[in-house]
Formats: structure tokens, C-alpha cells, sequence
């Protein structure tokens, strides 16, 4: 397929390869502003460098005009026009004929910039000619020439400086003309001077593409990418509040000093995704904003690449009157002029502060100093007191906008630009078109532009300032609310209220156990009083000889054998329990070994067993689960303290011995808690071989039973509470309400919920209502149960109390979002969170459930990955250790004396 590449194309898809390739394919941009804009520059200007250049500059010749039989009259090309011709791949022509660029017989490409200083784009546009030219001649041009700027300035371009540049472009293109596919959506500094804007950044929307973030790098976005993440909805679910740190006593700080220094602020790309996604404005940190005079709004424009200012615009407040101020500089020598008429009227106000959006606007002020001398001292006390807007919101505020530009925000707070597509890097292209060809309406343009800007940038700095006063109508959402507290479940209880803390205080499992459970249950007070069981009698060091022999073949029947070995012989290592400690036991057993003189069997009349002992296996095993010891530090304990090497791998056939053979002490728990009349469930997680499965917890007063399981749904709850017609103690999670019985919700998780959106939310009305009710209501019935225990004929009495507040949450107005969804959870359970005032014993919490499920993760973190299998063999022995724990007994104990019942 013949393709065609054009210079314009080749630009263009240096700029951006999605331009190009709709150039390439003759597809036109929904306007064409900035394309006429372009061409009508770079004519003027060119018609002005010619007549300048006179004799210096060759004649130039179309390139579409050219032809092999006119070369020898050819002086000059405009590479504006060349085109390039392939098939197949990009010819490389290294072997052409070499000239100088000083050869007056042959060609020169030249190309036009009005900007004083070159871009690498420039002399790769006249390598672009020299390949081109030479598809035609033959003749490769080894330099161009590039004229320039405001002075018409010549330079030499050396062009095989640049081909190794040029010829993979010119592939890129071929390869996308011939996809046919556009090159996908990314968005770069050229969008802003780029007719195809509106439809690039509408699919970028549709797309949710991360280009459009435009503070984040490329490397960025392909770290990015590499996890996974594609889209801001995406990046946003990566924001990870930070832990709050605790804050220090005054005692830490004197002795340790003033702490780590304050961190730098930085642009969290996340938390911006996030911001768009909610579409609400995130605050974090302490945005400070301090106006000690007069602001005075300062918005500057000028030309970079001759570092020339031409439009300097001032808005502020007199009095009651809204000032808007502009100056314009013809050329560079109109710059002291509107400097001092800056200036003067810069005195005029009553202690002005300088306010700009971004740092370009105070380099003015400081390059001003310098260039023009007499009022240094002013501009210093200007440069102190000015506020830079970027800096009070970069990494504090973060509006629902693609970045910080003032554009996007301005929009965002409500301000529109006359100039539909303005931006600071089209005003210089603007400016230059105005300067050649004296159109007055994009001066008027331009003026207008300014004055949006001053406009935009005032707003930005009124809403800072309502932010920082905590005055703002905005939808705001604070980011120490989504911080992860510095606090523990089992530590310290931070109260929002008075009443919670004696709650809380009340609901702990040793003060319940001592104070609530005693006056409810005679077993309870007995356990609590500590007795045990008694300890069994441990054997001696000892010798033993087994002499016996064989009273008949066990494989032919006869009865006469002889000795081939007198001296085989077996050492079992156990303990020896005493009063006054454990030492080691060991015994020896010698026995013979006897053959059958018929059939020539071997026989013996002792069978040797295990090498440890029974009270040495279960005291493994109460290492194991008891002290929660993983299997290696079990084992040096073994050793350390008796002398007897065990392997971990028989300690794990010990653990899981033990296992099989308390199972049927395990189902008596487990059948023992369904016939009940009470049982407290919760859940949490197992790690099987690096995925995770889950570990059910049921318990009531006196027994606990741990039950592994594949996953987190309510099967379990099936098998095991099928016709269980107690009441059913557990938290909020929705698994549980399937189980038909009475069930009580535990008070003291939603109290803590409660409290936590208090912290977050301390201004939500309705919340604060609601928490301030069921605070009292829980303090009075919690003080009735520390005086006459989980009786139901003491407890009925706060019936009314609870009825009464149940009516109340239904009748509330809220209109926070926080207490809306508190009370629509009130109202959901309200069946189930007062059960236990009908019952007796039934607690109004699950901290049994919790108590157990902390013993499991206290071993979990011990034992680490393990299997089915063994999550099941600890279950079993967890469950008949932490029962024997709620009844005051010892698992040593209990394993040493063999029993199968818990009594």
C-alpha cells in the first residue's frame, strides 16, 4: 500500500500519535481555531522572513512543485510542504550522495519558526525535508536551515545529527496508517493548542482514563498498570487512609525531643481518584490561608521564549467596588511602562497582599526587581506577604477535578471563560499571531482572558478561605475522618460519651466472669473458686525384664522354640508428676527374641511401644495448645528442661493422636451447646495453605466449640444449630439472621460503631441524639445487671425504657447521612437488641464469643499456614481446652488422667 507521510502529519504525530494518524487519514478536528490559528501565523511570518532575509535566503520552491528535470534550478526547499513516499518500510537512503549544504547545485530544506527559541521539533522537521528530498534527488542534504525568531536569526542544522530520530517516526506512522486503528487516548501538554481537544478528552471521560490526571508521569502510570489498575475509579479503591500516629505525652516529648519532622506535602493521585469518584472535595491535613490587608488578585502573561512580559492584570476591592485593572505591552519596550503603572497603582490600595495562583507571578515580581530599579524595598514587602494559592492546596485540598490547574477548578467553583478553549500555553501563540498580523480582536482576547483568570483566581481564594474557616458550602469530606485511629479492639477505650465508658468497663470477660457470671450460675462460681482435678500417681526409674516365652507359633502352631537373642531391649521416656515438681522417668524394658523350630518364625512376648510416654505425650500436647508454643519450641522446651530429643514431626503425630481420640469428646461439646439454652457464635479467619478459610466459634457460659470450615457462608450454621431453640448471642453480620431462634445483637459492637461515627461526626444531630439515648438506656439496665446478675425478673423493668427508645429512633428526622444509616439500623434489629432483658442469663454482648475467638487467633499466629486436616485436629483440641478453661479445670490434667469426659 503507497502512504504518504506529510510534514504536517509528521509534527503532528511527533506531538501526538493520535493527531498524526488523523491527519494521515485526512480526518478533520470537530474545529479548526488553533490549526488556522498556526497556519496563519507561520504564513505571516514567512512572508515577513523573506522579505527580510532578501538575497541571503535562496529562492524556495514548493516541494509538491518539484520535479527530477527542475533540480538543477532548485535553491531552497520549504520543508513545510515536503511529503515523503514509502512502501513497505521506510527507505533509508545512507548511501545517497553526500553534499555540503553550501552547494549552491542542490537544494537546501529550510523551515520557519516565529518562536526565538528552537525546538528539537524544528530541526527534525528539516531532517524530515532532507529524507524526502532525497526520495526525489538522490542527493542527501547533510544540513538545513532554520530561521527564527523576533531578529529572523539562521542556523545551521546538521541533519544526520537527527536521522536516527526520524526514520522510526516515519514507521510508527506507516504501521498506524496501515492498522487502521487510531493509537489510543493520551492526553499531553500539546492538547491545550490542539484542534482535536474536545473529542480526545470526552473519550478520556468516557474511558475514565488515567491521562487525565495531569499530575501524574508516565512512570507513574505504568507502575500503575503493572498492578492491575487501568482506570481513576480503579486507582481510587487503592487509597489507603494512614494510620494515625499516637500522640506523645509531654514527659516523651521532653525526653525524646520534638519528634519526627512534619512530612512534605505530596499530591496523592489515589485520593484525587478518589475525590472524582465521590465527586466531593477532600481535605487533608490543616490548609492555612492568612490575608493581613488588602488581596490584590495578580495574573501575569508573557512570552517565555523571550522572556518578555506583555499583560499584567489586578483585581481587588475598594471599598464596596469590585476593581478590575489590565496593562498591555505593545512589544518588550512597553514592559517598563506597565511595571510602573503596576506599581503605582499598587501604592494606591492600603496595604495590598499579593495573591496568584502558581509561583509564574512572583517570579515577575522578582525578575521586575531586578530589571528595573527604584522600588526594591516595595516589591520586598510585596514578596513576603504574597500567598501563592498552589501552595495552600497542594496536597491539602483536593477538588473532584482531573488536577490543580485553575482552569479545571475555576470551572469546578462556577466560573466560565469567554475564551471557550483558554489556556496559558495558547495565549503565547495568540500573542505572536496578534504581533505579526495585527488583528485587534485577539488582543481584545486576550485581555478578556486575563481578566477570567483574576476572576477564577479570587474565587479559589475565597473558597480557601471558607475552607480554612470551616465555613464552606461545598460537599466536603474531611480525611482524618477515613484515618485508621491509633487504637487496639482489646486496648484502651477512647469515649465520646460518660456513659460508654462504664459500659465498656462492664462488658470485659475477667470482670464479668467474677462479678455477673457468679451470681448467675452455681458452676460458674464454683470454677472461679479454682478447683482441679486430682493428680495422678507417676511411676519410678526402673529396669524390666520380660521373660516369657511364646506358648505357641503364631504361624504353624507348635510349641517349641529357641533363643537367637537374649539382649534386646526398649527405653521409654516419660514424666514423673510429684508434689513438688516434674522430672524425667525413664524405664528400660529387656526382653528375647524367640524362634520357632519348626517353621523358624520369629517371636517375642513384647511388642515395644511409642518411646514417649503418656504423660510426656500430653505434655506436648498442652505446650502445643495449652501455651499456644509452636511445634520446634515445644520441643527445645522438652529438651531444655527432661533431656529428651523429640522430633517436631512425632510431635505433630502426638498432636494429631490426641485428636482422634478426643473426638468424641469434641462431639459431646458440640452436642451439649445445641441442646442448650444459649449460645454466643462469632467467626474469623484461617489460613490453609495460603488461602483463606474461616474458624466458627460457639460457646455459651461453660463450653467452647471452634469449627473449621471452607468458607463464610451460613452452612455451618445449618449443621450445627439445626433445631436449636435457645437464644442466639452475635454481632451484626447478616448470616446469622437466618437462624430461626431468638437472637441477641451485641450491644456493646453497636456502641462502639456508635462511638466511632460520633469521633468522626461530632456535628450529625440525629446521631448524637440517638447515642445519647442509648447511652442512658444501657447505663441504667447495665447497672441493674452489676447488682442482681442476668436475672429476667429484674431486668424486665427497663422493657418500657427500651420500647420507649425504639419508638424515638422510629420518630427521628435525620438528615446526615451517618445518622440516617443508624437508624435504619436500629430499626432493622430492633427485635434483637433487647432479647436478653426476657431471659435469664442471656448477656446483652458477645464477649464470650470474642474471649474465644482471641485464644484461636493467639494460636493462629503460631501456627501459621496449615491443612484441613489440621485445622480440624486444633479445633478439636482448642475446643476441650478452652471448655476446660471456662470450668476452671487444666488441660494437663485432664490429658495426663485420660479421661473422655469433661465433667
Amino acid at each position: 500500500m503507497d502512504v504518504s507521510v506529510s510534514a504536517a502529519t509528521f509534527s503532528s504525530f511527533l506531538k501526538c500519535p493520535r493527531k498524526g494518524y488523523f491527519l494521515s487519514r485526512n480526518i478533520s478536528a470537530p474545529g479548526a481555531l488553533f490549526s488556522n490559528m498556526e497556519a496563519r501565523l507561520f504564513a505571516l511570518y514567512k512572508a515577513e522572513a523573506t522579505g527580510r532575509q532578501g538575497d541571503r535566503l535562496p529562492v524556495l520552491t514548493n516541494f509538491r512543485d518539484m520535479t527530477r528535470a527542475s533540480l538543477a534550478t532548485v535553491h531552497g526547499v520549504d520543508c513545510a510542504t515536503a511529503v515523503y513516499r514509502f512502501s513497505g518500510q521506510a527507505s533509508r537512503y545512507d548511501g545517497a550522495r553526500d553534499r555540503s549544504s553550501t552547494d549552491a547545485e542542490g537544494p537546501i530544506p529550510v523551515v520557519f519558526s516565529p518562536w526565538d527559541k528552537p525546538e528539537l521539533i524544528d530541526s527534525l522537521l528539516i531532517c524530515f525535508g532532507a529524507i524526502a528530498l532525497a526520495q526525489v534527488s538522490d542527493i542527501w542534504a547533510s544540513a538545513g536551515m532554520l530561521i527564527y525568531g523576533t531578529g529572523y536569526r539562521r542556523k545551521l542544522v546538521k541533519t544526520n545529527q537527527h536521522s536516527a530520530r526520524v526514520y522510526p517516526v516515519l514507521e510508527a506512522v506507516r504501521k498506524a496508517h496501515e492498522a487502521g486503528v487510531a493509537p489510543p487516548v493520551v492526553l499531553n501538554r500539546h492538547c491545550s493548542t490542539c484542534d482535536f481537544q474536545p473529542q480526545c478528552r470526552q473519550l478520556a471521560i468516557d474511558q475514565d482514563d488515567l491521562t487525565l490526571l495531569r499530575g501524574m508521569t508516565e512512570k507513574e502510570r505504568s507502575k500503575i498498570k503493572r498492578k492491575g489498575i487501568s482506570t481513576i475509579t480503579q486507582l481510587s479503591y487503592s487509597y489507603r487512609p494512614r494510620r494515625r500516629r499516637r500522640k506523645r505525652s509531654v514527659d516523651e516529648i521532653l525526653t525524646s525531643g520534638p519528634g519526627r519532622p512534619a512530612t512534605v506535602a505530596r499530591n496523592d493521585q489515589a485520593l484525587r481518584a478518589l475525590a472524582i469518584k465521590k465527586q466531593q472535595a477532600h481535605i487533608q491535613g490543616a490548609p492555612s490561608l492568612r490575608i493581613e490587608g488588602t488581596p490584590v488578585v495578580l495574573d501575569v502573561e508573557g512570552m517565555p521564549d523571550r522572556d518578555f512580559y506583555y499583560l499584567i492584570g489586578l483585581r481587588f476591592i475598594d471599598g464596596n467596588k469590585q476593581v478590575q485593572k489590565s496593562f498591555w505591552a505593545n512589544g518588550p519596550d512597553g514592559e517598563r511602562d506597565i511595571w510602573h503603572e503596576c506599581l503605582r497603582m499598587l501604592q494606591v490600595i492600603n496595604k495590598p497582599q499579593i495573591v496568584s495562583y502558581g509561583a509564574y507571578e512572583l517570579r515577575f515580581l522578582r525578575r521586575m526587581q531586578s530589571r528595573y530599579i527604584g522600588a526594591d524595598k516595595y516589591v520586598e514587602r510585596l514578596l513576603a506577604t504574597a500567598i501563592n494559592l498552589v501552595d495552600c492546596l497542594y496536597g491539602k485540598i483536593y477538588f473532584p477535578t482531573y488536577s490543580n490547574s485553575l482552569k479545571e477548578i475555576g470551572r469546578y467553583l462556577g466560573i466560565e471563560w469567554a475564551w471557550l478553549l483558554a489556556s496559558g500555553s495558547a495565549a503565547p501563540l495568540m500573542r505572536r499571531t496578534w504581533e505579526l498580523g495585527g488583528d485587534e480582536r485577539f488582543k481584545r482576547d486576550l485581555i478578556a482572558y486575563n481578566i477570567d483568570d483574576c476572576r477564577a483566581a479570587e474565587k479559589v481564594m475565597q473558597t480557601v478561605a471558607q475552607i480554612c474557616q470551616g465555613a464552606s458550602s461545598l460537599n466536603m469530606v474531611d480525611v482524618r475522618s477515613l484515618e485508621v485511629g491509633f487504637q487496639h479492639p482489646i486496648g484502651k477505650f477512647d469515649s465520646a460519651l460518660p456513659d460508654f465508658e462504664k459500659i465498656n468497663g462492664a462488658a470485659y470477660w475477667d470482670y464479668q466472669r467474677t462479678k455477673v457470671y457468679v451470681r448467675t450460675s452455681k458452676t460458674i462460681r464454683k470454677s472461679v473458686g479454682g478447683r482441679s482435678l486430682p493428680r495422678a500417681k507417676g511411676s519410678v526409674d526402673r529396669h524390666v525384664v520380660i521373660e516369657d516365652v511364646p506358648p505357641k507359633c503364631r504361624r504353624c502352631g507348635a510349641n517349641q522354640f529357641w533363643a537367637y537373642s537374649r539382649d534386646s531391649s526398649h527405653i521409654v521416656y516419660d514424666l514423673k508428676f510429684t508434689r513438688r515438681g516434674i522430672k524425667r522417668a525413664a524405664v528400660q524394658y529387656h526382653y528375647g527374641k524367640h524362634m520357632c523350630s519348626a517353621c523358624r518364625c520369629e517371636m517375642t512376648m513384647y511388642q515395644p511401644p511409642s518411646r514417649y510416654g503418656p504423660n510426656l505425650r500430653a505434655f506436648l500436647v498442652y505446650l502445643v495448645i495449652g501455651l499456644r508454643l509452636s511445634y520446634r519450641t515445644a520441643c527445645d522446651h522438652v529438651l531444655s528442661l527432661f533431656n529428651v530429643r523429640v522430633p517436631t514431626s512425632i510431635a505433630q503425630e502426638i498432636k494429631s493422636e490426641f485428636a482422634l481420640r478426643y473426638q468424641p469428646t469434641y462431639n459431646h461439646i458440640l452436642r451439649e451447646l445445641a441442646n442448650g439454652p444459649l449460645i454466643h457464635a462469632d467467626e474469623t479467619r484461617g489460613v490453609v495453605n495460603g488461602r483463606g478459610h474461616y474458624v466458627w466459634v460457639f460457646t455459651n457460659l461453660t463450653s467452647v466449640a471452634y469449627v473449621y470450615a471452607k468458607s463464610r457462608d451460613r452452612t455451618v450454621l445449618d449443621e450445627l444449630l439445626a433445631g436449636f431453640k435457645g437464644v442466639l448471642v452475635s454481632d451484626f453480620y447478616a448470616a446469622y439472621d437466618g437462624v430461626p431462634c431468638p437472637q441477641q445483637k451485641c450491644l456493646i459492637h453497636l456502641m462502639r460503631d456508635i462511638n466511632e461515627d460520633l469521633h468522626k461526626n461530632p456535628f450529625d444531630e440525629g446521631l448524637k441524639d440517638i447515642a445519647t439515648q442509648f447511652g442512658a438506656l444501657l447505663r441504667d439496665i447495665v447497672a441493674t445487671i452489676d447488682t442482681h446478675g442476668l436475672k429476667a425478673r429484674h431486668m424486665r423493668e427497663h422493657t418500657k425504657a427500651a420500647e420507649r427508645f425504639l419508638e424515638h429512633v422510629r420518630a427521628l428526622k435525620c438528615e446526615a447521612d451517618v445518622g440516617l444509616a443508624l437508624q435504619k439500623r436500629i430499626e432493622k434489629n430492633e427485635d434483637k437488641l433487647f432479647t436478653f432483658l426476657h431471659y435469664d442469663g442471656v448477656p446483652w454482648n458477645n464477649n464470650n464469643a470474642e474471649h474465644a475467638v482471641r485464644a484461636f487467633t493467639r494460636l493462629r499466629n503460631v501456627i501459621g499456614t496449615s491443612t484441613p486436616k489440621g485445622h480440624r485436629d486444633y479445633a478439636t483440641l482448642l475446643s476441650i481446652q478452652q471448655t476446660l478453661h471456662y470450668r476452671g479445670r487444666g488441660l494437663l490434667d485432664f490429658l495426663r488422667l485420660g479421661r473422655m469426659e469433661i465433667a
